[in-house]
């Protein structure tokens, strides 16, 4: 097949969760079709630019739109950044160069959806990642998108879409994880003479960043936190300093994606308290490396961890689970090893080869479909051998 892959930043080196599984997801259907990731401009990752993958660019609008906009417009810099791309790409025969070159085109986010499914002649698959709540982007996407297949990132999110919007998705293709590059045997990018609890995520409320730390200040050891990601960095700062946690938390802010594993071996436990998480890529990542998992009791996680046995599993919001959670495996080294044993071996369904091959055989129905419809694809469900 020709797969089309569309996101504005999976062909950089941004780490966000929906940009990582765009780019990881071209990279292994590569190795047996035609993958085209249409992409703004930026510093490509290396394991994208080795890979099969053909990464074709539009210019990077963040930096030169108008700072008016962002005052006149109730909407962000980023949905402005992806309308100029989108329209940009229309009037530079990007939409030709998918129509051409394509068999089926891929999209993960509300409006790159809209617009693309209404000017391309391929069919298109959309899958939905996040479902936190209906906003104008969902909605519009639902009533003017002329997509037909939807498939959603867990059972959690294909729940809420048919809540919500009155119809099931297509199927489900999860997160992956790369189980050789996120495993235990790592060098550590840190040491300290401390044990230490490590959250990576956005640093905002709703991923529970500040119920952690309340939960870190009701200890009766002695921690250290250590926190990747960005966000209300300001706001953390100042909570820390009226929890008397200023000495114990250390921020590392964006991390690159590729050095994430040193950093999961220098901890250990991981936490991550969200209020709404469909998934929790960072959960599994973690969990690879052998790590004990402190996590919210929510639908999607549970597709993954086991409560006690490969994690553990609290409340959202109740600071006091999360503070027993992380003393009964911080005083007992034992059951941290146990703990992330079984973590490791509960993710194994979830390799990005697995998930790949899922989506696959998803994308090949679709292109049938379109070919049963009167349409040949010029190269339908042909394998390529991919010399490396």
């Amino acid at each position: 097949m020709r797969i089309g892959i569309y996101h504005d930043a999976a062909g950089t080196r941004h780490s966000g969760g929906i940009a990582i599984f765009a780019r990881r997801i071209a990279v292994e259907l590569a190795e047996g079709h035609d993958v085209f990731l249409y992409t703004r401009d930026g510093d490509v990752p290396a394991r994208l630019e080795q890979s099969a993958v053909s990464v074709v660019t539009a210019p990077r609008f963040d930096d030169v739109l108008p700072s008016v906009l962002d005052t006149l417009s109730p909407f962000g810099r980023q949905f402005h950044a992806k309308v100029a791309m989108a329209t940009w790409g229309y009037y530079n025969g990007l939409v030709e160069h998918i129509d051409e070159h394509v068999d089926v085109l891929l999209t993960f986010q509300y409006l790159d959806d809209l617009m693309l499914s209404n000017v391309v002649d391929v069919p298109t698959v959309y899958e939905f990642h996040s479902f936190d709540q209906v906003g104008l982007g969902a909605k519009l996407r639902d009533r003017f998108s002329q997509t037909d297949s939807v498939l959603a990132n867990s059972a959690d999110t294909a729940k809420r879409v048919e809540a919500e919007f009155g119809y099931e998705v297509d199927d489900i293709v999860f997160p992956g994880v790369d189980l050789d590059v996120f495993q235990p045997d790592i060098d550590p990018a840190f040491s300290s003479s401390e044990p230490v609890v490590l959250f990576v995520g956005r640093l905002v409320e709703s991923k529970g960043v500040f119920d952690l730390l309340e939960a870190v200040a009701g200890l009766d050891r002695s921690v250290e936190l250590h926190l990747i990601g960005s966000g209300v960095e300001d706001r953390i700062r100042e909570r820390c300093r009226k929890l008397g946690l200023a000495e114990s938390v250390v921020f590392w802010g964006e991390v690159d994606h590729r050095d994430l594993p040193r950093y999961y071996a220098a901890a250990d436990v991981f936490c991550l308290p969200s209020h709404a998480e469909t998934f929790g890529m960072a959960n599994i990542e973690a969990m690879a490396c052998g790590l004990p998992v402190v996590t919210a009791d929510l639908e999607g996680i549970r597709t993954y961890v086991d409560d006690g046995t490969s994690g553990f599993l609290v409340d959202v919001g109740d600071t006091e689970s999360i503070a027993t959670a992380l003393e009964r495996l911080l005083s007992d080294p034992q059951r941290r090893a146990e703990v992330g044993m079984h973590a490791r071996e509960a993710i194994r369904p979830f390799s990005w080869r697995a998930q790949a091959t899922r989506l696959e055989a998803f994308c090949a129905d679709v292109v049938d479909d379109r070919s049963d419809d009167g349409r040949e694809p010029e190269s339908a469900v042909r394998p390529k051998t991919v010399q490396r």
